[in-house]
């Protein structure tokens, strides 16, 4: 029913039998036999053909309007599966919370531009709800954070991205500690971090029960910008990617506390599933777009090729973090970026 629909809506649009057999490369006699198996199928007279060329019927003239979305669905359907498409349709894009005010608007930005014909979709939420989202297919991709020497896990594809240095930050003008302090000095002090199920709040926890403590959260609220002002103002601690405090407002009136026994790397992420279809385009701009938003801050070359190896680290936690027993001696490592 689809070429016969396609046969009739050819006819219409050309005004012309020969036209319209020329456009689908087919045969005048082919053309008609197609217009008369609609008609046979609808059960009514299409084309008046005592005219010359013929035209519609009123109820043709219905049917050509309806016709035309189905026919425009059809071929969209058919480029769906062709990576070298061009992007079309809905996007459902996926964004951690701790690195979406970085990389949102810009990404957005590119997407409509470059393919005006796709229509992204937003979602924000916890690393590890985004990945399964993804593996269920309620998500096209997501960009997620996992710690230093974690991968993605089956079935999803993963490019890395950048790797993130964490730290733990307090008020300029209102410093709670002095540096060089060991994690037991942070056991008791007040803490403005992400709701439960944030990752830098897990292992923050987790650490400080280590040392027969338990965490003192004052301020639990979502918003990095938000937090920061509050620990700006001497309201408590917190933890905020290295990068993300570099490109924050309140860069100037936060600084770092150096916790000679504790840190934390994480690595950005973007992942997916194998079968892009026509959104291969958009995944490849989305990774450039997000490896370029933290090139400036997250130590990534200019030459560092998208969708490179990880570091080569052992697993570890959500995140990372040196023991209590291991002070911390030395920089991390730096990631081998070359395309794995």
């Amino acid at each position: 029913m689809i070429d016969d629909l396609r046969a009739f809506a050819a006819v219409l649009d050309e005004k012309s039998l020969t036209r319209a057999a020329s456009k689908l490369h087919l045969t005048q006699s082919a053309i008609s036999r197609r217009i008369q198996q609609l008609e046979e199928t609808l059960g009514a007279s299409l084309l008046d053909r005592t005219n010359r060329p013929p035209t519609p019927t009123l109820l043709g003239s219905r049917v050509y309007e309806k016709a035309i979305p189905i026919l425009r669905a059809v071929d969209q359907l058919v480029i769906l599966p062709q990576g070298n498409a061009a992007p079309s349709g809905t996007f459902r894009l996926g964004v951690a919370h701790a690195i979406g005010d970085m990389i949102l608007a810009n990404s957005i930005k590119r997407m409509r531009e470059e393919f005006p014909l796709l229509d992204v979709r937003l979602r924000t939420e916890w690393s590890p709800g985004l990945s399964q989202q993804v593996i269920r297919s309620d998500l096209d991709a997501a960009v997620i954070l996992l710690p230093a020497g974690a991968r993605p896990a089956a079935p999803l594809i993963g490019r890395y991205v950048a790797s993130l240095d964490v730290v733990i930050v307090q008020s300029k003008q209102h410093p709670i500690l002095t540096q060089g302090v060991p994690m037991s000095a942070l056991a008791k002090e007040g803490w403005i971090l992400n709701p439960q199920g944030c990752g830098y709040r897990a292992e923050l926890a987790r650490a400080v029960g280590e040392t027969g403590e338990s965490l003192r959260v004052v301020v639990d609220t979502y918003g990095t910008e938000l937090q920061l002002r509050m620990i700006a103002a001497g309201l408590g601690l917190g933890v905020v990617p290295r990068s993300v405090l570099r490109a924050s407002m309140s860069f100037d009136e936060i600084s770092i506390v150096e916790i000679f026994d504790f840190s934390m790397t994480l690595e950005i992420w973007l992942v997916h599933l194998r079968e892009l279809g026509n959104l291969t385009k958009a995944i490849d701009a989305l990774a450039e777009t997000v490896e370029a938003g933290f090139k400036p801050y997250a130590g990534v070359g200019p030459d560092a090729p998208i969708g490179g190896t990880r570091p080569n680290q052992p697993s570890a936690g959500f995140p990372s973090a040196i023991p209590a027993h291991r002070p911390h001696s030395g920089p991390a490592e730096k990631p081998d970026r070359r395309r794995g």
